[in-house]
């Protein structure tokens, strides 16, 4: 029994109290109190960083004022009245009661303080706005005094108005130069339009509107021609070197048959004028080209393919009459059956369309030399190629 007894006690003896929280603060609150410093810290910096601008916030809490509307907040200075002094709990006045309505209204002794601020406040303005214009209209009058305006013109000031009158009797010139000495003070004084009244020229103004409005138009038409004879000059300088180019490169591809005088290249104008004699490129009295002469069309078609323009091919002969029975009448179908036989040598020798090109007869209407030597015949027996630009 008695070791039964003492079995309790061993095991309350042998069970192990709990363990006993740390003390102070958990680790957590302290990790959260340096955050919430390091924070505050950090917002107290930047605000001290923070510059306000002063008259820049009033500007905007005006402008919420003027978009939403602010009512003043009046300090309410009367005590609710009661309809009995002894009763516990006030019964409201036959009329609203002030505090009721004490951030909507203000007193009526207030009020009237508050208009007659307003009233103030404006009055205040419009005179210094009074003030300023009128110092602008001074300095605009002593301005055009000091200009030496011509008799006829006077400058006065009235208020904060300037008024320049102009004799009836002024020409235009003398009003179109007060205009601009009057624009020129307005502008540099800083005045309105509004600012300076003219008097005494409505009709002179009219006819020297009308008149700038003539002379405008009259700029406009020669400024337009200029321009069309500028681009006119233009035109014509760059096709006179592409002429210029033109010819060079026929001179080149036939240096070989200029050298043998077969052949001869100028420029004329806006074209190039390639003559070939007949001589060497016709048999006496047939149109058929001869294989020198075939060659040479080879060549100028070569060149011609570069360009766009019309190629006249014109026939020439001398006065001597044909043999009768021959292939051809007269000259002039002699003439015409050439230069239709340069055409078509021209055409397949190179890529030039047909409609570029063309066959005319002068037979010997349009002589180089008199007829009446064999050396003047010869030179007016020819084809001339008449290339365009």
């Amino acid at each position: 029994m008695a070791e039964a007894q003492e079995n309790p006690n061993t095991e309350e003896e042998e069970e192990e109290c709990p363990k006993c929280p740390p003390a102070g603060a958990p680790a957590w609150m302290a990790t959260f109190a340096d955050m919430a410093t390091l924070l505050m810290a950090f917002f107290v910096l930047i605000l001290s960083f923070a510059e306000f601008n002063v008259p820049k916030f009033k500007q905007i809490s005006g402008s919420l004022k003027n978009a939403f509307g602010i009512q003043r907040v009046v300090p309410v200075v009367e005590q609710p009245r009661g309809t009995t002094v002894l009763a516990l709990n006030f019964s409201p006045s036959p009329e609203p009661s002030v505090t009721k309505n004490m951030t909507q209204q203000s007193t009526e002794t207030e009020q009237k303080n508050l208009d007659l601020k307003s009233e103030v406040d404006e009055r205040e303005s419009s005179k210094g706005t009074s003030k300023e214009k009128q110092e602008q209209a001074k300095e605009m009058e002593n301005t055009l005094k000091s200009e030496n305006i011509n008799e006829n013109i006077s400058i006065e000031r009235i208020d904060d108005k300037v008024v320049v009158k102009i004799n009836q009797n002024a020409d235009a010139k003398i009003i179109t130069e007060a205009m601009e000495l009057v624009e020129e003070a307005r502008k540099k004084t800083g005045n309105t339009e509004t600012d300076v009244l003219i008097g005494g020229i409505n009709n002179q103004i009219k006819a020297i509107a009308m008149a700038n409005e003539n002379n405008q138009s009259m700029i406009d038409k020669i400024d337009k021609m200029n321009k069309e004879e500028q681009s006119k000059k233009i035109k014509d300088e760059k096709n006179k070197i592409k002429v210029k180019s033109a010819e060079d490169e026929y001179k080149v591809a036939l240096r070989q048959e200029i050298g043998q005088g077969l052949t001869d290249v100028k420029r004329e104008k806006d074209r190039v004028v390639i003559t070939v004699g007949s001589a060497g490129a016709f048999k006496s009295g047939s149109a058929e080209l001869t294989s020198q002469a075939k060659k040479i069309m080879k060549k100028i078609a070569k060149v011609s393919e570069k360009g766009s323009g019309q190629i006249n091919v014109s026939g020439h002969t001398d006065d001597v009459p044909l043999i009768f029975g021959g292939n051809y009448r007269d000259n002039w179908d002699l003439a015409a059956a050439r230069a239709s036989s340069v055409v078509q040598s021209i055409s397949k020798s190179g890529d030039i369309p047909l409609d570029r090109l063309m066959a005319i007869s002068y037979g010997e209407s349009k002589p180089l030399e008199s007829n009446k030597t064999a050396e003047g015949r010869a030179k007016n027996r020819r084809i001339e190629i008449e290339i365009k630009y």
